[in-house]
């Protein structure tokens, strides 16, 4: 009882202490916000480049779990730079995600939605050799494409024709060597929601930092990585089992890619969560890949990734695992047409699913349409069994 007592106590002097860290770092995400809209509104008067640009999409489409949905998303851009001196460049983008859409489990009941929110908000000092950017932006790396053991930022979906991601609010330095090597040094803020690959929500009033060593060797190129975050105590009370007293996690990773004729790569992660001073939770993930482009036509390329996903108390322990694996490959069947056929096999259903596509792209327009069967647990627009098509313009 006294020890639940004076982690109660401990918990609110800690919550207490970040009261006022946390009201100084909104305060911060407001100036940083402002900044980065004086800055575009300077670079227009002074810049040496200022560009506005943006893309409009309309999607429509029917699967077995929403009778039917359609939408239209626009997302304008706004960026500008200025030089600053002979080596020193700073830059900024500003851009917004506007989308309505409308499912339909019949002509009786349509359900519409319509949102607004920041898509990024960054600005950027860069040199020869270095950048430093600090706002909303996008941040991914590994060389894995479909299957990413190293997912932790984005949700970056292999079938999705417009790339779209949420970013998040961080602080990103990047330093690049003469021999080809790099280091990333980033920390996160302020972030409400699960990212990447996360089953368990951050502690948004706890900072997170990581950092990457990027580096070449023969034939390839190799990289270390790290990152720790606090897991929201409140979050896990409410919807796992059992108590949790730590909440740190560490994230360890190495990769690499490889060109051997073949080209070949692999993603190695451990995530240690500490429950308490005695329990930890490691779950490890291993991505495996390759690729080849065949000499058939205008050629065809193919490629292939294994994913393992297994948990446990300890490190050479193993509760469960989840494998699966997918291949794809892409041709052109036409100047202007490129046909993908994706396939996913999960190794605990026995179950392959099948994605098939076709898009046709024009200077700044471009069609697609995907056909899919999917598992109906994956939770995005291609789960189940259906049809999307969408057309998009860019500007």
């Amino acid at each position: 009882m006294q020890n639940r007592r004076l982690n109660i106590i401990i918990e609110m002097e800690r919550r207490h202490s970040l009261a006022d860290w946390k009201k100084q770092l909104r305060c911060t995400l407001i100036a940083l916000s402002f900044g980065a809209f004086f800055l575009l509104y300077t670079a227009y008067s002074h810049a040496d480049s200022f560009e506005h640009k943006g893309q409009v999409s309309f999607w429509g489409g029917y699967n077995d779990n929403v009778d039917g949905q359609s939408g239209i998303r626009y997302i304008p851009e706004i960026s500008a730079s200025k030089k600053l001196n002979e080596k020193l460049i700073i830059d900024a983008e500003v851009s917004l995600n506007l989308y309505s859409f409308t499912t339909f489990d019949s002509i009786k009941e349509l359900e519409d939605r319509a949102e607004a929110k920041m898509y990024r908000s960054w600005a950027r000092l860069s040199g020869d050799r270095f950048e430093a950017r600090v706002g909303l932006q996008r941040i991914n790396f590994g060389p894995a494409q479909i299957l990413r053991s190293l997912q932790w930022f984005d949700q970056l979906d292999a079938r999705d024709p417009l790339e779209l991601t949420s970013g998040v609010y961080a602080l990103l330095g990047r330093y690049y060597f003469q021999n080809n090597s790099n280091i990333w040094i980033w920390g996160l803020f302020e972030n409400d929601g699960l990212k990447g690959l996360e089953t368990l929500k951050s502690d948004k009033d706890s900072p997170e930092f990581g950092g990457r060593y990027q580096f070449p060797v023969s034939k390839g190129e190799m990289a270390f990585t790290y990152h720790n975050r606090r897991i929201d105590r409140d979050w896990w009370s409410k919807n796992e089992s059992g108590e949790i007293s730590g909440g740190l996690e560490n994230r360890y990773a190495i990769d690499g890619s490889f060109d051997l004729g073949i080209g070949l790569w692999f993603e190695a992660v451990v995530s240690d969560i500490k429950k308490n001073s005695h329990e930890s939770i490691l779950t490890k993930y291993l991505t495996v890949g390759a690729d080849y482009t065949f000499d058939i036509g205008p050629g065809v390329h193919v490629l292939g990734e294994h994913f393992i996903k297994s948990s446990g108390s300890k490190m050479f322990k193993t509760d469960s695992e989840d494998m699966t694996s997918a291949i794809s490959a892409d041709f052109s069947s036409g100047v202007l047409d490129t046909v993908t056929l994706i396939g996913y096999y999960d190794w605990q259903q026995d179950r392959f699913y099948p994605n098939v596509s076709w898009q046709r792209a024009y200077d700044n327009w471009f069609i697609n349409a995907t056909g899919f069967y999917n598992s109906s647990a994956v939770g995005s627009v291609y789960s189940g069994t259906g049809i999307l098509c969408t057309i998009a313009f860019n500007y």
